[in-house]
């Protein structure tokens, strides 16, 4: 376990938020962490933590002042407002030669998953039609959303009346590194040939030149296709602009039906889990998830994946 987890773990028990004293004396209280016991000042290791934490735009915590004009934090599913927060966007990233493209879906998929997409990669080669036919028809990634209301009874009206808002489709194409505005346009339609048919689509990639941040406006307000810079610790990553919500396109997810088995098996899933009743809902979830890709769970196996890949995590290491 990393002192982040253990952060995290601690944030649990404020669900009206703490300040990074409170947080440290409650992880030696519940005995979460060992410090190293050479460390001298463990307190302001945890409050250092915190703040870089907020600093990378961590979006698990928020940071606010509290009445005595102190900082605290406070995990943002406790929290249903922004307001009083205070992020910090990091510098952009310059990539290393040594990892591939899809060692970073991972990443993203844990990234979603802490959005509540279950998501999964999808593998173009195993397609029954030749490669050049199909470059800008494949997904590198596909993700549902389930929503749903607590109470059963609800829920299924909800569900009866609302059916076009009770499931999210996403489509995401993934990019190590948009360096100019040639190769922006090229990944930018790209991402909106593979998400048209998709309730929602993204371009992600993991590095890109801050200068073509206005022109991903322009291009996201005339296409409605979202942006997400992937960070190396996932739950930094930054959504610059969120995709437009649009009808499912159903004549292409036939042809990716129809071509691709793990497409297929994906929708045939979703289907299952969204008309199945109170009953048998988990378990198709559940069967659901089992096809997805794994994601990385706390920041010791993120940071242990990313050396094993060659994946850069801070801009020191660039």
């Amino acid at each position: 376990m990393t002192i982040k987890d253990a952060i995290l773990l601690s944030l649990e028990d404020f669900p009206n938020g703490a300040t990074g004293r409170e947080v440290y004396e409650n992880i030696l209280q519940r005995r979460i962490f060992e410090f190293n016991k050479e460390a001298k000042t463990p307190d302001a290791t945890t409050c250092a933590q915190l703040t870089t934490m907020v600093k990378h735009g961590d979006v698990r915590i928020k940071r606010f002042k509290n009445d005595k004009n102190v900082y605290c934090y406070l995990l943002c599913k406790y929290s249903s407002s922004s307001e009083n927060t205070v992020t910090t966007q990091p510098s952009p990233m310059r990539t290393k030669a040594g990892f591939h493209e899809r060692d970073l879906h991972p990443l993203l998929c844990s990234y979603l998953n802490y959005r509540g997409i279950m998501a999964k990669t999808i593998f173009h080669e195993k397609s029954t039609k030749a490669e050049d036919h199909q470059k800008w028809v494949h997904p590198d990634i596909i993700g549902a959303k389930f929503t749903g209301q607590k109470n059963s009874i609800c829920n299924a009206l909800f569900k009866a009346l609302n059916k076009n808002d009770s499931l999210c489709l996403y489509s995401y194409e993934l990019k190590r590194r948009i360096d100019n505005d040639y190769e922006l346009k090229k990944c930018f339609f790209q991402a909106v040939s593979n998400s048209s048919w998709a309730n929602k689509g993204y371009l992600v990639a993991f590095d890109i030149n801050e200068d073509l941040r206005e022109e991903l406006a322009r291009l996201n307000h005339s296409f409605g296709i979202g942006f997400i810079l992937l960070k190396a610790n996932p739950y930094e990553s930054q959504v610059w602009f969120d995709a437009v919500d649009r009808q499912l396109d159903f004549s292409t997810i036939d042809k990716l039906c129809e071509i691709n088995a793990d497409f297929k098996e994906f929708i045939r899933l979703v289907e299952a889990t969204m008309t199945a009743d109170d009953k048998h809902f988990n378990p198709s979830k559940a069967a659901l998830g089992n096809i997805c890709d794994k994601f990385l769970l706390g920041d010791g196996e993120i940071q242990q994946y990313c050396i094993e890949h060659n994946i850069p995590t801070t801009d020191e290491e660039i």
